[in-house]
């Protein structure tokens, strides 16, 4: 069975059995001749040799030891397998024609004298690769197969019967065809069989639907796919036959329409057929290749169809998603730009950093920060410096649980070496799963904003001073010239009494009395100008501090002064106004600055208690002190700088300062004190009611 697959699969020549077909024959010829023995050699074109097969009166084993070369064109064996006559050999042992191998293999075998005859069949005949009859290394057979047949008897061979074996050879020639056909018959049927069971088992194997249709385009031959699509018998439903109908119609009418087209010999098309079964529409590729019977010269169609409705599908829909990712990405493109565009516009830096604090993008602002725009030395360590503060920074900072944390950093500019102090507002962008995927950082100069607001408030407090100023001369002048005026009032209310009503010009009189009370309403006013009208609320104290200390420390860095900070937690909240505390501290961070020219520090505290002011005993109260190391105030000058006008700093300040502090200060119903001493600084200690100014100073 294995050797008909081998067979199905390849062409294979057919070559009988020679034993079978070969030792009739030579019996009969052993028996009419007398031979006593004979060898038959078979051509082996693997080995290139006259390989032994069988032998009559010899042991087959020792027979198929004999192996004749065909490289020796003088040996008589070969010699008769080219020419086809046969041949005597007189003594094998001594025939130096042969090899000497041979010669010995045949003494041992007994075989002297022998006569050769060829032993081929009808069909053709040995040749060589070069076409000539002479056998080479290269020598093939044109037929079936070819060999030689060896007789001998112990009594000698003679030319006789050399002839006589003339038509045996003949004979042996026929039997062989004989044989063949035989052979060839059976193993071709057997071949086809085969193939017909593979060919079955190839086609239905296959995925696909395959048929065969005649030059009328019917049908001819189909695998199973195929009859689900094409065939119903009458136990189907309706519906399917009429699918089934319906497909055979439209298959027939594409393929007759194809076949007019001038195409090549393979062509792929598709076309649309319904489902028998759940009768939805289905798409197939159809790969037709016209195929000819030439045994019956038919000609026909054979055609493949390929399901690819699910690809189609597929590829309908990848292409509607590639239209809806194409205007996803334009959107994406248009808002990409978009926000390039306010983030270049935006002055504030902005740093975008991976989970690793690498920097993934940042926009101008940022980007002159942290890559120097000047390509030279000291910029670019300005750069470095500044990134690697800001990742040490934004580590600490991703240590806060929230989401959104807030710090400052101190920066260099690298193009003007000026020192920044940036509030840094981070956010994390986490993904769908939370993770944390990067930190967006937005930083805003919080320096320039406060010296900004010292500055408005400088103005705030020098204008508060020139309008405290005013308002007290206002109110001194108010003062005097109301006093002459009461008595002048008095007077024209005497003289009206004393003349009566009926003298002459007595409405001059009358006017003279109303101007004068007309000018009394107005100096009541101005002495009540600068009364106080600002709102009060409960204060954090240290938060004032902190927040006042920030608007002046820039400035005061400049100038190598350090403040440092002794604040009592939990202070109680205070009723008073914000501003003109803040005004007040403002004023004392300034003065204490200016005291110290050459550097120093100023310390800043706050307690809870009244300590020694009588002024507020039995009340909750507490105190803020402003301490510094400056040069301190002469006792002669100590007394009067709470004094309008009256300054330590001749040709600087207006020496309104301290004064209009003082003057907040009691407006809250608190006190200012001062203690200094030449060469060891200037304490200033502020004391305030809790409450805030009892309802009598309020009023």
């Amino acid at each position: 069975m294995a050797e008909l697959l081998e067979r199905a699969g390849r062409p294979t020549p057919i070559r009988p059995d020679p034993r079978e077909t070969l030792e009739p024959l030579l019996d009969d010829l052993l028996r009419s001749l007398g031979f006593e023995k004979a060898l038959v050699l078979i051509f082996d074109e693997a080995r290139s040799a006259l390989v032994g097969s069988f032998g009559i009166g010899v042991a087959d084993a020792a027979v198929r030891e004999v192996a004749v070369p065909l490289t020796n064109a003088d040996d008589p064996i070969v010699a008769v397998l080219r020419n086809g006559f046969p041949q005597r050999v007189p003594d094998a042992r001594v025939d130096e024609r042969l090899d000497r191998s041979v010669r010995d293999l045949f003494a041992t075998l007994g075989l002297g004298p022998f006569v050769v005859a060829p032993l081929r069949s009808t069909a053709g005949r040995p040749v060589s690769g070069d076409g000539k009859h002479a056998p080479s290394p290269g020598w093939e057979t044109r037929g079936e197969w070819a060999g030689v047949v060896l007789l001998s008897r112990a009594s000698g061979v003679t030319q006789a019967d050399v002839e006589a074996l003339v038509p045996f050879g003949r004979r042996a020639g026929e039997t062989l065809n004989r044989q063949r056909d035989v052979e060839l018959l059976r193993e071709t049927s057997e071949a086809h069989a085969i193939e017909k069971e593979w060919l079955w088992w190839m086609v239905n194997g296959l995925g696909d639907a395959v048929l065969l249709t005649d030059s009328n385009n019917d049908i001819i031959l189909e695998n199973r796919r195929a009859e689900l699509l094409f065939r119903a018998s009458d136990e189907d439903s309706a519906g399917k036959r009429r699918a089934v109908w319906m497909n055979n119609f439209l298959f027939t009418a594409s393929l007759s329409s194809w076949n007019l087209e001038r195409g090549s010999a393979t062509t792929a098309r598709e076309v649309t057929l319904v489902d028998p079964v759940e009768g939805t529409e289905l798409i197939y590729e159809v790969i037709t290749t016209p195929a000819t019977n030439y045994r019956v010269g038919m000609r026909g169609t054979v055609s493949v169809l390929k399901n690819v409705t699910d690809i189609r599908h597929i590829g309908e829909e990848i292409v509607r998603g590639q239209e809806r990712l194409q205007s996803a990405e334009e959107e994406i493109r248009i808002e990409r730009d978009r926000l390039d565009l306010v983030l270049r516009n935006v002055p504030n830096p902005i740093i975008v950093v991976d989970i690793d604090n690498q920097i993934i993008s940042m926009n101008p602002s940022a980007h002159r920060l942290f890559k120097a725009d000047v390509p030279t030395a000291r910029a670019n360590q300005h750069a470095l410096a500044n990134d690697a503060r800001f990742t040490s920074f934004l580590a600490q900072l991703r240590l806060d649980p929230l989401l959104a944390k807030r710090g400052e950093i101190a920066l260099t500019d690298p193009k003007t070496d000026e020192r920044l102090e940036m509030e840094v507002s981070a956010t994390e962008i986490r993904d769908s799963r939370g993770a944390v995927i990067a930190i967006v950082s937005v930083m805003q100069d919080v320096g320039r904003l406060r010296e900004l607001e010292r500055r408005r408030l400088e103005q705030v407090l020098f204008d508060s001073e020139k309008l405290a100023a005013t308002g007290r001369l206002a109110a001194s002048i108010a003062h005097e010239i109301n006093n002459p005026l009461e008595a002048v009032q008095n007077a024209l209310y005497l003289l009206e009494r004393f003349v009566g009503t009926t003298v002459a010009g007595q409405e001059y009189l009358e006017i003279a009395t109303r101007e004068t009370q007309r000018m009394s309403r107005i100096l009541r006013q101005m002495l009540g100008f600068y009364r106080q009208t600002e709102a009060l609320a409960e204060t954090d104290l240290n938060g004032l501090v902190q927040e006042a200390e920030s608007l002046v420390v820039k400035r005061l860095r400049e100038r190598g002064v350090q403040i440092a900070e002794e604040l009592e937690p939990g202070l109680p909240k205070v009723n008073a106004s914000a501003d003109q505390l803040k005004q007040v501290l403002l004023n004392l961070l300034l003065n204490a600055a200016d005291s110290m020219p050459a550097g120093g520090t100023i310390t800043v505290s706050t307690q809870t208690g009244a300590g020694a002011e009588t002024e507020i005993v039995g009340r909750e109260a507490v105190q803020l002190q402003v301490r510094d190391t400056g040069q301190g105030i002469p006792d002669d000058m100590l007394g009067q700088i709470f004094e309008p006008f009256f300054s330590t700093k001749p040709g600087k300040g207006t020496g309104l300062g301290l004064w209009v502090s003082q003057g907040i200060v009691q407006n809250h119903g608190g006190t200012m004190r001062v203690r200094s001493r030449m060469g060891r600084g200037t304490t200033f200690t502020i004391t305030l009611p809790v409450k805030g100014p009892s309802d009598a100073r309020a009023g």
